[in-house]
C-alpha cells in the first residue's frame, strides 16, 4: 500500500501543476463522459423493442428489483442494450407470453441473472472485464460457495454505478472486515488505486484539454501520448476485475508517465518528482 500511496502523491502533484497551466483554457467533455456519448442508432432499435415498448408503461420496481425508469438512465440503455440481453425473452413477440418465453426469475439457477451466472452474462459485452475476472478469487468464492461478489455487487443490477473510493470502503468491508471472510486491509487498499484511477483520469482530461489548443510538432506528438495513455488506463479498468491491485497499478504507473511525457511535449516544464512529495528511493510498482 505504501507504493500505491507514493504513487497518488505524486499524481497529485502533476494535477497540481498541470491545472494550474491551463485554468484559462477552453474545457473539453471529461473523458468518461465523452465514451458515454449517445447513440441515435441505439434509440431508433429501442422504439421497435416491445420489452421496451411494454415496461415503458409501467410504474415501480419489478421482480428483478429495478423498473424502466433505471433502465432509461443507465449506460446500457445508451448503448442500445435492452432487456432480452440480460434477462432473455423475445423482444419482437408482441404478447406478453412469447414475449418471456426463456425469461426465468434471477432466483432460478437457470435464469441468465442467476448470481453465479451474472459474470458470464455481462461477458457476454464486457468480455475482457469477465475474462480477467474469472481469475479472481472473488470468482472462484462465487462458484465455491456463492459467498463471493459478481457483477452486480459493485455496479447495480443496472451498471448505474462505479465504486468511489469511498463507496469501495462500504462494499468492500462486507466480507474484508475482521471476523469475515476474507482478509483484511484490502478494502482500504482498493479504496486508494482507485482514488488513483480517478486522479489520472483528471490528469488525462487535463493534459488533453491543454492538446485541445496546441499545434505543431509537440501538439502531434503529445497527441500520440495520449492515446496510448487512454489505452493503459482502458487497460488498468479491465485488470482491477482481477483484483491483483498490483498488476493495475502497475498499468496506472505507465499511464501517468505518459501523460507526463505528454505534457512536456506540450511546452510545459518536465514535472520535478522531487518537489511532488514522493519518497527518496520510490520505484514503480
Amino acid at each position: 500500500m505504501a507504493a500505491v500511496r507514493a504513487d497518488l502523491r505524486l499524481v497529485l502533484g502533476l494535477l497540481g501543476v498541470a491545472a494550474l497551466a491551463v485554468a484559462a483554457a477552453a474545457p473539453v467533455a471529461p473523458r468518461e463522459a465523452r465514451r458515454a456519448a449517445a447513440d441515435t442508432a441505439a434509440v431508433a432499435r429501442q422504439s421497435r423493442n416491445s420489452c421496451v415498448g411494454c415496461h415503458g408503461l409501467q410504474s415501480g420496481a419489478t421482480e428483478a428489483g429495478h423498473g424502466f425508469a433505471a433502465w432509461k438512465s443507465s449506460p446500457h440503455a445508451r448503448a442500445g442494450v435492452t432487456c432480452e440481453a440480460c434477462h432473455g425473452g423475445n423482444p419482437a413477440a408482441q404478447d406478453p407470453t412469447n414475449a418471456h418465453n426463456g425469461v426465468n426469475p434471477s432466483s432460478d439457477p437457470a435464469s441468465r441473472v442467476y448470481f453465479t451466472r451474472v459474470p458470464t452474462t455481462c461477458g457476454q459485452c464486457h468480455a475482457s472485464e469477465a475474462a480477467y475476472f474469472r481469475t479472481s478469487v472473488h470468482s472462484a468464492r462465487l462458484q465455491s460457495d456463492g459467498r463471493g461478489p459478481n457483477c452486480v455487487t459493485c455496479h447495480g443490477s443496472m451498471a448505474t454505478r462505479i465504486l468511489t473510493p469511498d463507496s469501495a470502503l462500504g462494499t468492500c468491508t462486507a466480507c474484508h472486515t475482521p471476523g469475515g471472510v476474507a482478509p483484511v486491509g484490502k478494502a482500504r487498499e482498493a479504496a486508494q488505486v482507485l482514488a488513483l484511477v480517478r486522479a489520472e483520469n483528471i490528469l488525462y482530461d487535463i493534459v488533453a484539454n491543454s492538446a485541445a489548443s496546441a499545434h505543431g510538432g509537440g501538439a502531434a506528438r503529445a497527441r500520440v501520448l495520449l492515446d496510448d495513455a487512454g489505452r493503459h488506463l482502458d487497460a488498468a479498468a479491465e485488470v482491477w476485475h482481477s483484483f491483483r491491485l498490483d498488476s493495475a497499478t502497475a498499468r496506472l504507473g505507465d499511464a501517468r508517465e505518459l501523460l507526463a511525457e505528454a505534457w512536456t511535449a506540450l511546452g510545459h516544464p518536465k514535472p520535478r518528482e522531487a518537489r511532488l512529495g514522493r519518497p527518496a528511493g520510490a520505484g514503480r510498482p
